[in-house]
């Protein structure tokens, strides 16, 4: 290896972002245990301390074995030579086995399994020195708290990557995925299957009428929009684009659908995935009421339906709300999609799932640029969409 590739390895592994030191966390291994481990990476900071805020005092490379003899949040404690002992990332080792507990801290994990084991709803565990305990689905709002490593609490419910949980003196708020370890818990909540859906994941994607680049144009779709497939032909998605018509996406570039890009962190889904930018808010503006909100969104672009229901009604009005379409969903709300581009390719009587594509943006009707006008109603009760975005509102 060259010494410049060592060195750019190197610079590369400094970027890492700091991880922060917590002494009660790490997992000791006995004498008789010590795991064996290989350097993946070109090169490999030792470091005196578990995080990347300590000194470095030595540079490992590739090929190169270790004797790994406890662990902690990632890193891993390695015996440099007779009494010298240093921290790697444990990202840029290899090993046939992990490290394990020795029988205090065994014990300790095992109190933990079991506590998850009882919890029903399935428990969350504090693998970070620390994790911010937050008043919403977001890194956004207030921290309520700090939760230390190995804290373990029960979980409410999941939005997006964020889990709520309750603590043991009745207190309620949420962590990120990202800082826990989730045990025993299933999502009871989700209501759409993943396993027969893409998302886009260039800036745009041509769809075509046959399963070939030869295969006359059909529409344009864009990043993050979401589609349910039929078939799978030579690699290509067979998809049912925004205004109806049938058509092939080259997998190169779309992904099998994990989650949405938004999710407002509530009940309902958002219904542009390619835009969350509001122009009007519901309520009273300069005198004039507006039952809903207005999404600013490229015309032409998806519309994903917010829940689950059926077609109450679809109309035109070139004075009002243009192409329209009303979804009766499940739970009692009609959900009003206005200033569509064009007629929706639904019928009334259709049933919708949360996430089928119902139409696409447009600015029809009486509106002054295209967006998409979202009016939630339960009989004669004008509802707040937001109530239904809470991260979003």
């Amino acid at each position: 290896m060259s010494f410049l590739r060592k060195a750019a390895c190197v610079a590369v592994l400094l970027s890492i972002a700091v991880s922060v030191y917590c002494s009660s966390c790490v997992v000791n291994v006995s004498a008789a245990n010590i795991i064996k481990g290989t350097v993946k990476a070109d090169a490999l900071n030792v470091r005196k301390g578990p995080g990347k805020e300590n000194a470095i005092i030595n540079v490992i490379y590739e090929g190169d074995s270790v004797e790994i003899t406890s662990s902690k949040d990632g890193w891993y404690k390695i015996k440099q030579g007779k009494n010298k002992y240093g921290w790697v990332s444990a990202d840029f080792v290899k090993t046939s086995k992990k490290a394990t507990a020795d029988s205090k801290d065994g014990k300790k994990a095992n109190e933990t399994s079991k506590k998850s084991n009882e919890n029903t709803n399935g428990t969350i565990t504090v693998t970070g020195s620390y994790t911010n305990l937050r008043k919403g689905a977001g890194s956004g709002y207030a921290v309520i708290k700090k939760l230390y490593c190995g804290t373990v609490e029960s979980i409410l419910e999941k939005s997006g990557s964020w889990y709520r949980i309750k603590l043991s003196d009745s207190k309620t708020g949420w962590v990120s995925k990202k800082y826990v370890k989730v045990t025993g818990y299933k999502d009871q909540s989700a209501s759409i299957s993943k396993s027969d859906r893409i998302i886009v994941t260039s800036s745009s994607v041509n769809v075509r009428s046959t399963s070939s680049t030869s295969g006359k144009l059909v529409a344009t779709i864009r990043h993050n929009e979401v589609y349910k497939y039929s078939e799978v032909k030579n690699g290509w998605y067979k998809i049912i684009t925004p205004s109806g018509e049938t058509g092939y996406v080259s997998g190169k570039y779309v992904d099998e659908f994990k989650e949405y890009a938004v999710n407002g962190g509530g009940k309902y889904i958002w219904p542009t995935q390619t835009a969350t930018r509001i122009t009007t808010y519901f309520g009273t503006h300069n005198g004039k009421t507006h039952n809903g909100i207005d999404i600013a969104a490229p015309g032409g672009a998806q519309i994903i339906a917010v829940a689950d229901g059926k077609v109450y009604k679809k109309s035109y009005n070139p004075d009002g709300f243009g192409h329209l379409l009303i979804i009766e969903q499940n739970d009692g709300i009609r959900a009003y999609y206005a200033h569509m581009q064009k007629e929706s390719f639904l019928s009334k009587g259709d049933n919708v799932k949360a996430g089928d594509t119902i139409g696409v943006v447009g600015t029809t009707g009486k509106s002054t640029g295209n967006h998409l006008h979202l009016e939630f109603r339960k009989g004669d009760k004008r509802i707040d969409p937001f109530d239904y975005y809470p991260d979003l509102g």
